[in-house]
Protein backbone atom coordinates (compact mmCIF):
# COMPACT_ATOMS: atom_id res chain seq x y z
CA UNK A 1 0.00 0.00 0.00
CA UNK A 2 2.86 1.93 0.90
CA UNK A 3 4.55 1.65 -2.42
CA UNK A 4 1.50 2.56 -4.19
CA UNK A 5 0.72 5.62 -2.78
CA UNK A 6 4.58 6.50 -2.92
CA UNK A 7 4.30 5.59 -6.56
CA UNK A 8 1.07 7.84 -6.76
CA UNK A 9 2.51 10.76 -5.48
CA UNK A 10 6.06 10.50 -7.91
CA UNK A 11 3.17 10.16 -10.68
CA UNK A 12 1.44 13.53 -9.54
CA UNK A 13 4.73 15.25 -9.02
CA UNK A 14 6.18 14.40 -12.26
CA UNK A 15 2.54 15.35 -14.24
CA UNK A 16 2.76 18.62 -12.41
CA UNK A 17 6.51 18.88 -13.93
CA UNK A 18 5.26 18.49 -17.07
CA UNK A 19 3.30 21.24 -16.65
CA UNK A 20 6.00 23.86 -15.39
CA UNK A 21 7.83 22.80 -18.61
CA UNK A 22 4.54 23.44 -20.92
CA UNK A 23 4.06 26.92 -19.27
CA UNK A 24 7.85 28.13 -19.32
CA UNK A 25 7.92 26.70 -23.00
CA UNK A 26 4.64 28.56 -24.04
CA UNK A 27 6.13 31.98 -22.49
CA UNK A 28 8.71 32.38 -24.85
CA UNK A 29 6.17 33.42 -27.57
CA UNK A 30 4.16 35.72 -24.99
CA UNK A 31 7.13 37.25 -24.14
CA UNK A 32 8.33 37.79 -28.01
CA UNK A 33 4.65 39.17 -28.67
CA UNK A 34 4.87 41.31 -25.51
CA UNK A 35 8.02 42.39 -26.45
CA UNK A 36 6.57 44.35 -29.30
CA UNK A 37 4.57 46.89 -26.78
CA UNK A 38 6.81 46.73 -24.15
CA UNK A 39 10.74 47.39 -22.86
CA UNK A 40 12.48 44.23 -22.16
CA UNK A 41 13.72 45.27 -18.47
CA UNK A 42 10.45 47.11 -17.63
CA UNK A 43 8.70 43.74 -18.26
CA UNK A 44 11.09 41.70 -16.42
CA UNK A 45 11.19 44.35 -13.62
CA UNK A 46 7.22 44.72 -13.16
CA UNK A 47 7.10 40.84 -13.60
CA UNK A 48 9.16 39.90 -11.01
CA UNK A 49 8.26 42.49 -8.71
CA UNK A 50 4.73 41.72 -8.65
CA UNK A 51 5.94 38.09 -7.95
CA UNK A 52 7.83 39.41 -4.68
CA UNK A 53 4.93 41.77 -3.56
CA UNK A 54 2.66 38.27 -3.56
CA UNK A 55 5.49 35.74 -2.18
CA UNK A 56 6.80 38.07 0.41
CA UNK A 57 3.47 38.08 2.96
CA UNK A 58 3.80 34.39 3.10
CA UNK A 59 6.96 34.03 3.90
CA UNK A 60 7.61 37.48 6.52
CA UNK A 61 8.62 35.88 9.29
CA UNK A 62 11.32 33.60 7.98
CA UNK A 63 12.65 36.30 6.03
CA UNK A 64 13.00 38.50 9.07
CA UNK A 65 14.80 35.70 10.60
CA UNK A 66 16.91 35.36 7.97
CA UNK A 67 21.04 36.04 8.59
CA UNK A 68 22.86 38.52 6.63
CA UNK A 69 24.77 35.54 5.04
CA UNK A 70 21.43 34.23 3.86
CA UNK A 71 20.85 37.91 2.22
CA UNK A 72 24.15 37.94 0.77
CA UNK A 73 24.06 34.62 -0.80
CA UNK A 74 20.64 35.57 -2.28
CA UNK A 75 21.58 38.67 -4.04
CA UNK A 76 24.83 36.74 -5.32
CA UNK A 77 21.88 33.98 -7.06
CA UNK A 78 19.83 36.80 -7.61
CA UNK A 79 22.55 38.61 -9.68
CA UNK A 80 23.10 35.64 -11.89
CA UNK A 81 19.24 35.17 -12.35
CA UNK A 82 19.03 39.10 -13.52
CA UNK A 83 21.88 38.55 -16.08
CA UNK A 84 20.19 35.11 -17.06
CA UNK A 85 16.55 36.85 -17.73
CA UNK A 86 18.29 40.16 -19.07
CA UNK A 87 20.20 38.70 -21.37
CA UNK A 88 17.31 36.12 -22.78
CA UNK A 89 14.37 38.99 -22.96
CA UNK A 90 17.14 41.21 -24.69
CA UNK A 91 18.05 38.13 -27.45
CA UNK A 92 14.42 37.06 -27.89
CA UNK A 93 13.99 41.09 -29.45
CA UNK A 94 16.55 39.66 -32.88
CA UNK A 95 15.55 35.79 -32.52
CA UNK A 96 12.59 32.81 -32.97
CA UNK A 97 10.79 31.66 -29.80
CA UNK A 98 12.08 28.31 -30.17
CA UNK A 99 15.44 29.25 -30.43
CA UNK A 100 15.46 31.16 -27.78
CA UNK A 101 13.62 28.18 -25.96
CA UNK A 102 16.32 25.57 -27.06
CA UNK A 103 19.76 27.73 -26.33
CA UNK A 104 17.94 28.53 -23.29
CA UNK A 105 17.88 25.41 -22.30
CA UNK A 106 22.01 24.39 -23.43
CA UNK A 107 22.31 25.63 -19.54
CA UNK A 108 21.25 21.91 -18.70
CA UNK A 109 24.50 21.34 -20.19
CA UNK A 110 26.91 23.84 -19.17
CA UNK A 111 26.12 23.17 -15.46
CA UNK A 112 28.26 20.04 -14.96
CA UNK A 113 31.54 22.02 -16.82
CA UNK A 114 30.83 25.45 -14.50
CA UNK A 115 30.39 23.02 -11.10
CA UNK A 116 33.60 21.14 -12.34
CA UNK A 117 35.53 24.76 -12.30
CA UNK A 118 34.31 24.98 -8.88
CA UNK A 119 34.58 21.70 -7.05
CA UNK A 120 37.44 20.21 -9.56
CA UNK A 121 34.75 17.48 -9.34
CA UNK A 122 34.91 15.99 -13.70
CA UNK A 123 31.55 16.05 -15.12
CA UNK A 124 32.59 12.80 -16.67
CA UNK A 125 31.90 11.60 -20.34
CA UNK A 126 28.21 11.65 -20.65
CA UNK A 127 28.24 15.31 -20.10
CA UNK A 128 31.35 15.52 -23.13
CA UNK A 129 28.91 13.95 -25.12
CA UNK A 130 25.96 16.38 -24.14
CA UNK A 131 27.99 18.87 -25.11
CA UNK A 132 28.96 18.04 -28.20
CA UNK A 133 25.21 17.25 -28.94
CA UNK A 134 24.31 20.17 -28.22
CA UNK A 135 27.17 22.62 -30.13
CA UNK A 136 26.20 20.86 -32.97
CA UNK A 137 22.70 21.08 -32.78
CA UNK A 138 23.05 25.16 -31.55
CA UNK A 139 25.12 25.39 -34.89
CA UNK A 140 22.75 24.01 -36.87
CA UNK A 141 19.59 25.71 -35.29
CA UNK A 142 21.19 29.34 -35.37
CA UNK A 143 23.87 29.39 -38.19
CA UNK A 144 22.79 32.17 -40.66
CA UNK A 145 24.02 30.83 -44.46
CA UNK A 146 25.71 34.22 -44.65
CA UNK A 147 25.95 35.72 -41.78
CA UNK A 148 26.46 32.66 -38.85
CA UNK A 149 24.82 32.73 -35.61
CA UNK A 150 22.32 36.22 -35.10
CA UNK A 151 22.85 38.57 -32.48
CA UNK A 152 19.69 37.27 -30.64
CA UNK A 153 21.15 34.04 -30.38
CA UNK A 154 24.42 34.82 -29.17
CA UNK A 155 22.96 36.71 -25.98
CA UNK A 156 20.83 34.07 -25.38
CA UNK A 157 23.71 31.49 -25.53
CA UNK A 158 25.12 34.13 -22.91
CA UNK A 159 22.33 33.52 -20.99
CA UNK A 160 22.36 29.98 -21.04
CA UNK A 161 25.37 30.24 -19.23
CA UNK A 162 24.55 32.61 -16.71
CA UNK A 163 21.69 30.40 -15.72
CA UNK A 164 23.92 27.18 -14.97
CA UNK A 165 26.00 29.69 -13.40
CA UNK A 166 22.75 30.62 -11.19
CA UNK A 167 21.84 26.98 -10.89
CA UNK A 168 25.53 26.03 -9.76
CA UNK A 169 25.38 28.82 -7.40
CA UNK A 170 22.22 27.51 -5.70
CA UNK A 171 23.40 23.82 -5.16
CA UNK A 172 26.94 25.68 -3.78
CA UNK A 173 25.02 28.37 -1.59
CA UNK A 174 21.97 26.29 -0.55
CA UNK A 175 23.66 23.68 1.88
CA UNK A 176 23.66 26.24 4.22
CA UNK A 177 20.77 28.77 3.94
CA UNK A 178 17.03 28.48 4.19
CA UNK A 179 16.15 28.18 0.54
CA UNK A 180 12.53 29.54 0.48
CA UNK A 181 14.53 32.91 1.40
CA UNK A 182 17.26 33.04 -1.13
CA UNK A 183 14.33 31.85 -3.95
CA UNK A 184 12.67 34.78 -2.33
CA UNK A 185 15.39 37.44 -2.52
CA UNK A 186 16.95 36.32 -5.40
CA UNK A 187 12.83 36.92 -7.39
CA UNK A 188 13.41 40.24 -5.01
CA UNK A 189 16.59 41.36 -6.42
CA UNK A 190 15.61 40.51 -10.18
CA UNK A 191 12.84 43.08 -9.85
CA UNK A 192 14.92 45.81 -8.29
CA UNK A 193 17.32 45.93 -10.40
CA UNK A 194 15.42 45.19 -13.71
CA UNK A 195 13.55 48.43 -12.62
CA UNK A 196 16.68 50.21 -11.96
CA UNK A 197 18.12 49.21 -15.64
CA UNK A 198 14.74 50.50 -17.16
CA UNK A 199 14.48 53.78 -15.00
CA UNK A 200 17.79 54.79 -16.89
CA UNK A 201 17.97 52.91 -19.66
CA UNK A 202 13.97 52.80 -20.50
CA UNK A 203 10.83 55.38 -21.13
CA UNK A 204 9.74 55.70 -18.03
CA UNK A 205 6.67 57.78 -18.29
CA UNK A 206 4.48 55.45 -19.34
CA UNK A 207 6.27 52.18 -17.16
CA UNK A 208 3.36 51.16 -15.36
CA UNK A 209 0.40 52.14 -18.23
CA UNK A 210 0.73 48.71 -19.88
CA UNK A 211 -2.44 47.81 -22.34
CA UNK A 212 -4.32 45.35 -20.51
CA UNK A 213 -2.60 42.36 -23.20
CA UNK A 214 0.66 43.37 -21.65
CA UNK A 215 -1.13 43.22 -17.87
CA UNK A 216 -2.43 39.70 -19.30
CA UNK A 217 1.24 38.85 -20.03
CA UNK A 218 2.74 39.63 -17.37
CA UNK A 219 0.52 38.00 -14.94
CA UNK A 220 0.52 34.76 -16.78
CA UNK A 221 4.35 34.58 -16.02
CA UNK A 222 3.94 35.68 -12.60
CA UNK A 223 0.70 33.18 -11.73
CA UNK A 224 2.44 30.11 -14.03
CA UNK A 225 5.38 31.05 -14.71
CA UNK A 226 7.09 32.63 -11.66
CA UNK A 227 4.66 31.67 -8.61
CA UNK A 228 3.32 28.58 -9.76
CA UNK A 229 6.30 27.24 -10.95
CA UNK A 230 8.34 27.79 -7.72
CA UNK A 231 5.50 26.10 -5.70
CA UNK A 232 5.18 23.35 -7.78
CA UNK A 233 8.66 22.69 -8.17
CA UNK A 234 9.35 22.59 -4.15
CA UNK A 235 6.27 20.12 -3.90
CA UNK A 236 7.22 17.84 -6.89
CA UNK A 237 10.82 17.58 -6.00
CA UNK A 238 10.14 15.87 -2.60
CA UNK A 239 8.18 13.03 -4.57
CA UNK A 240 10.10 12.47 -7.59
CA UNK A 241 14.07 12.08 -8.28
CA UNK A 242 16.49 15.21 -10.04
CA UNK A 243 17.01 12.65 -12.61
CA UNK A 244 13.17 12.42 -13.04
CA UNK A 245 12.66 16.70 -12.72
CA UNK A 246 15.61 17.68 -15.21
CA UNK A 247 14.51 15.29 -17.65
CA UNK A 248 10.63 16.22 -17.52
CA UNK A 249 11.93 20.23 -17.35
CA UNK A 250 14.09 19.65 -20.09
CA UNK A 251 10.39 19.22 -22.27
CA UNK A 252 10.61 23.27 -21.86
CA UNK A 253 12.77 23.59 -25.20
CA UNK A 254 10.47 21.24 -27.29
CA UNK A 255 6.98 23.02 -25.58
CA UNK A 256 9.12 26.47 -27.00
CA UNK A 257 9.74 25.26 -30.41
CA UNK A 258 5.48 23.42 -30.65
CA UNK A 259 4.26 26.45 -29.72
CA UNK A 260 6.38 29.11 -31.82
CA UNK A 261 5.48 26.49 -34.71
CA UNK A 262 1.70 26.90 -33.86
CA UNK A 263 0.99 30.76 -32.96
CA UNK A 264 4.32 32.67 -33.97
CA UNK A 265 4.25 30.70 -37.72
CA UNK A 266 8.14 29.75 -37.18
CA UNK A 267 9.11 28.09 -40.46
CA UNK A 268 11.58 24.60 -39.73
CA UNK A 269 13.92 23.91 -42.12
CA UNK A 270 15.34 20.61 -41.93
CA UNK A 271 18.78 22.57 -40.75
CA UNK A 272 17.19 23.91 -37.74
CA UNK A 273 14.61 20.90 -37.05
CA UNK A 274 18.26 18.73 -37.04
CA UNK A 275 19.52 21.43 -34.64
CA UNK A 276 16.68 21.07 -32.31
CA UNK A 277 16.49 17.29 -31.95
CA UNK A 278 20.50 17.50 -31.62
CA UNK A 279 20.58 20.37 -28.70
CA UNK A 280 17.44 18.35 -27.07
CA UNK A 281 19.59 14.97 -27.02
CA UNK A 282 22.31 16.55 -25.75
CA UNK A 283 20.08 18.00 -22.95
CA UNK A 284 18.70 14.24 -22.52
CA UNK A 285 22.16 12.61 -22.24
CA UNK A 286 23.37 15.28 -19.11
CA UNK A 287 20.02 15.03 -17.51
CA UNK A 288 20.20 11.30 -17.34
CA UNK A 289 23.97 11.16 -16.11
CA UNK A 290 23.48 10.64 -12.69
CA UNK A 291 20.82 8.04 -13.00
CA UNK A 292 23.15 6.09 -15.65
CA UNK A 293 26.02 6.40 -13.31
CA UNK A 294 23.81 4.94 -9.93
CA UNK A 295 22.82 1.99 -12.37
CA UNK A 296 26.77 1.09 -12.95
CA UNK A 297 27.35 1.76 -9.19
CA UNK A 298 24.91 -0.92 -8.34
CA UNK A 299 26.01 -3.17 -11.05
CA UNK A 300 29.69 -2.90 -10.49
CA UNK A 301 28.64 -3.64 -6.49
CA UNK A 302 26.58 -6.50 -7.35
CA UNK A 303 29.49 -7.75 -9.60
CA UNK A 304 31.94 -7.42 -6.57
CA UNK A 305 29.41 -8.72 -3.96
CA UNK A 306 29.33 -12.15 -6.78
CA UNK A 307 33.10 -12.39 -6.59
CA UNK A 308 33.56 -11.10 -10.29
CA UNK A 309 36.54 -9.11 -11.25
CA UNK A 310 35.65 -5.25 -11.77
CA UNK A 311 34.70 -3.80 -14.60
CA UNK A 312 37.45 -1.24 -16.25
Amino acid sequence: MKQFIAARKTLVADISLVFVALFWGSNFVIIKQALDVIHPFTYIGIRFMIASLLLAPFFWKRLARASAREYRNGCLIGLFLFGGFAFQTVGLLYTTPANSGFITNTSVIIVPFLYFLVTKHSPGWWAYAGGILAALGLYLLSANEVAGPGLGDILTLICAFLFAAHLVAIGVLVQRSDAIVLAIIQIVFTGVASLAVAFVFEPTALMFHQPPAIWGAILYAVVFCTIGAFVTQTYAQRYTPPTHASLILSLEAAFAGLFSYLFWDEIFTLQKFIGALLILAGIIVTAMRPALAARVSAFRAALARRGAPPLE
